[in-house]
């Protein structure tokens, strides 16, 4: 990847968080802080190109500290400390558990990718990075066994094929060492270039539990490492590990902040401090309400309209009464649903459902002809679905419903299929909304995608560039949105 290849990901990010909101956001950056557009009119800094990095910067409200904060902090202290040489060091948690096949070839980079801006943004400050990352469970290198299997995961679960695959995108020099603590690292640090600029990644953090159960001694170990931190590791962040939570913590808080991954997801994420006027519609699908409750009932306090569909949405329409057939149901969820329904409508909240359903007798082994399904009405009062007939998506009806419910809305996420998209015809029904996404966002609303399940489908239909933003969390996603606080998040400070 060039720099004209980078400059060109940033632009589109730029532009991104330009139509975010406050409800427009806009920013600019600085060679000495980030400073938003109004900032900048009064004090008619100029912009530098070398940071033409996207770090959202509200023109209204509290942010988080950020890597251009800690790169100004250290380059300060470069400065005024009398005698002060050596260049700085900034250790990056990033997010690099990226999937392998069989003979460990890189099948998807682009978490890799996500972290180059940051990873830019220090490279041209003239510092060093220190990257770590966890990839994969490595439990048998954990236990320190030496047998052959052990070996193997170490292999199959190192990261050195990242820091391989992260110099070719750079088309840079980019070190690996070993190991993530101790003698080795301690060396590897040493030997990065003294007039900056130096890439350094180490081995995987998980090979020793300690990360996970954020042990003192392994976060002091990282922290000594270097000068500064920065996490941009947002699909890590709700997990209080010792490379998330510990580091920040052992450091001043000036010399610690997101990355502008974090930043990102932060900012297209946040359904709650927007103007009074922001329209705000979630989308949110899949199998299960209980994996879906805490989000649900976090967004519902947030949204205005809330669209539910998927096999989750067959629980809320049996509680109304409606019958479903040998659709997916929860029993146990049933009177939670019915609640969750008559709290919307006691704070004037919108909740949607689907009013019809595409049906099968079984679940489907392949593709079938739209011919040998059997769509059923779900309006309260109606027949529902028939016995021996299961719901595997929503219907046309219910696609023109939900592109109704989306007139007016000025930001919306969507997180979970409407049906099993994988399968045709069963895909109607999430190409359907699909659309309407892509629609809306090309009049202007800021549309974001979450969940593993829902990019999927974005890139099945060839869409995934027809959103605003497209969430790189899993468990993250979920938990931010609701309203969790997330402990790599917390543990930096807001900037002053």
């Amino acid at each position: 990847m060039t720099d004209k290849d980078i400059n060109n990901l940033v632009e589109e990010q730029v532009v991104f968080f330009r139509r975010s909101g406050s409800f427009h956001r806009s920013f600019s950056f600085n060679k000495i802080k980030a400073l938003s557009v109004d900032e900048k009119k009064t004090t008619g800094c100029r912009e530098d190109h070398e940071h033409d990095v996207p770090i959202p910067i509200p023109s209204d409200g509290k942010r988080k500290r950020n890597v251009f904060d800690v790169i100004n902090a250290l380059k300060e202290q470069q400065m005024v400390v009398e005698g002060e040489s050596g260049v700085k060091n900034i250790l990056v948690r990033v997010d690099f558990n990226v999937p392998t096949d069989t003979d460990g070839n890189i099948t998807d980079d682009s978490r890799i990718r996500g972290a180059l801006p940051t990873i830019q943004a220090i490279k041209r400050a003239k510092l060093n990075a220190i990257l770590v990352s966890h990839m994969g469970r490595p439990k048998l290198v954990q236990k320190g066994s030496d047998d052959e299997e052990t070996k193997s995961q170490k292999k199959k679960l190192s990261l050195r094929p990242v820091a391989q695959r992260l110099a070719k995108l750079l088309k840079t020099d980019v070190a690996f060492c070993p190991d993530c603590i101790g003698t080795l690292a301690e060396e590897a640090v040493a030997n990065m270039p003294k007039e900056g600029g130096g890439i350094l990644i180490l081995e995987n953090l998980r090979f020793y539990k300690e990360e996970e159960k954020n042990e003192l001694k392994f976060a002091r170990a990282l922290s000594l490492l270097s000068d500064g931190y920065v996490n941009d590791a947002f699909g890590t962040s709700h997990r209080a590990h010792a490379s998330v939570s510990g580091v920040p913590n052992l450091k001043a808080k000036e010399l610690c902040g997101i990355g502008c991954l974090v930043a990102s997801e932060v900012t297209f994420l946040d359904f709650e401090h927007l103007e009074s006027t922001a329209s705000l519609t979630a989308i949110i699908g899949g199998s299960k309400v209980s994996t879906k409750l805490p989000v649900i009932e976090g967004l519902l306090s947030k949204v205005d309209t809330l669209i539910l569909g998927g096999g989750l949405a067959f629980t809320f329409i049996k509680s109304m009464g409606v019958p479903i057939g040998n659709s997916l149901v929860e029993e146990s969820m049933i009177e939670t649903a019915a609640e969750l329904l008559k709290k919307a409508e006691s704070q004037g909240k919108k909740i949607v459902l689907p009013i019809d359903a595409v049906c099968s007798q079984s679940f489907p082994k392949g593709p079938m002809h739209i011919e040998d399904t059997h769509t059923f009405d779900l309006t309260p009062g109606s027949s529902g679905i028939e016995n021996g007939f299961m719901g595997l998506d929503v219907g046309p009806k219910s696609v023109k419903l939900f592109d109704k419910s989306l007139v007016g809305t000025t930001k919306l996420v969507f997180n979970g299929p409407m049906g099993v998209f994988e399968i045709e015809p069963f895909d109607e029904g999430t190409k359907g909304l699909v659309d309407s996404l892509e629609r809306i966002t090309s009049d202007g609303t800021i549309t974001v995608v979450g969940g593993g399940d829902s990019v999927a489908a974005l890139e099945q239909f060839g869409k995934s560039d027809v959103v605003t933003y497209i969430s790189t969390g899993g468990g993250a996603t979920l938990e931010l949105l609701s309203g969790l606080v997330l402990p790599g998040v917390a543990a930096i400070s807001d900037f002053e």
